[in-house]
């Protein structure tokens, strides 16, 4: 059936990976009304919040101890540790190790992947219908982590696709204080997805069953880096006129611009629509 986007009342749910925005969507889900299992691979537990049963776990290796035998759904969040660059063995063994678990309880699961994966360079906009052509060893393990959930038929699966995370605790603004470090004077695009927004599409995702498979997750206004760096400084009584913009390199990342209508045209809306949104709400 389809259910309300803002409500995961009375499901069980379990977060893999209770990091910056698993922790967030352990949080927020519980706090909707259902009963959550936040995994995480070290001991510590997570702040106390009703509804949250903290776990200790790796999904890669296949070992969570705790978790009910039955669940509505799984949602993995996970990424590589500090120091980690083995993207294979947290993405794509991940994936394998949360398919097994939803197969295990009979649930559904939510995955968040990276708009990385498109790689596209030459400013164009990107959806779902893109073909992935990121390079580099994350991306390569990111693609191959969502083919094992796609390709899985007898699992429902939904991939969200993430802009560049932000929010409380993660501001990016300092990125684009200098114009003089910006790739391309200032003209690469920018997509950013506030941390609140993705943990409310994660519930968006969990409560529907007739979504998409593959969504991209992001505010919808893509902006060039120009533009953030001349909005922080007339934040601060700057005339962005006075900027110069010389860097001429080109950009680390990806040069795209993300659509985020299909997930819109599910009833899902950021509550932070473009950078100047979330960054004042930072401080800014």
């Amino acid at each position: 059936m389809t259910g309300d986007s803002t409500s995961a009342a009375r499901r069980a749910i379990a977060v893999l990976g209770a990091g910056y925005v698993g922790r967030a969507a352990a949080m927020s889900l519980a706090a909707g009304g259902a009963a959550v299992w936040a995994v995480r691979r070290s001991a510590t537990s997570g702040p106390d919040a009703d509804g949250v049963t903290w776990c200790t776990g790796d999904v890669a290796r296949g070992v969570i101890d705790g978790l009910p035998p039955r669940l509505d759904a799984v949602v993995l969040t996970i990424a590589p540790g500090r120091g980690d660059d083995d993207y294979v063995s947290t993405y794509v063994a991940g994936a394998r190790g949360a398919l097994a678990l939803a197969r295990a309880t009979g649930a559904r699961l939510v995955y968040t992947s990276s708009t990385g994966v498109y790689g596209v360079h030459d400013g164009s906009e990107v959806t779902e219908a893109t073909p992935l052509r990121g390079a580099g060893p994350s991306n390569d393990a990111l693609r191959r982590a969502e083919a094992v959930l796609l390709e899985a038929d007898d699992v429902a699966a939904v991939v969200l696709r993430v802009a560049g995370i932000y929010g409380p605790g993660r501001d990016p603004a300092a990125r684009y204080r200098d114009p003089a470090t910006l790739a391309l004077g200032g003209e690469a695009w920018v997509n950013l997805a506030h941390r609140d927004d993705i943990v409310r599409a994660i519930a968006h995702a969990v409560a529907r069953d007739d979504l998409p498979r593959v969504l991209n997750c992001a505010d919808g206004a893509p902006a060039t880096a120009r533009t953030i760096c001349g909005w922080l400084a007339e934040r601060r009584g700057v005339d962005p006129a006075t900027l110069a913009f010389t860097g001429t390199s080109a950009p680390a990342r990806s040069n795209q611009r993300v659509s985020s209508a299909a997930l819109q045209a599910t009833g899902w809306r950021p509550q932070w629509p473009t950078f100047r949104d979330g960054l004042a709400a930072l401080g800014h």
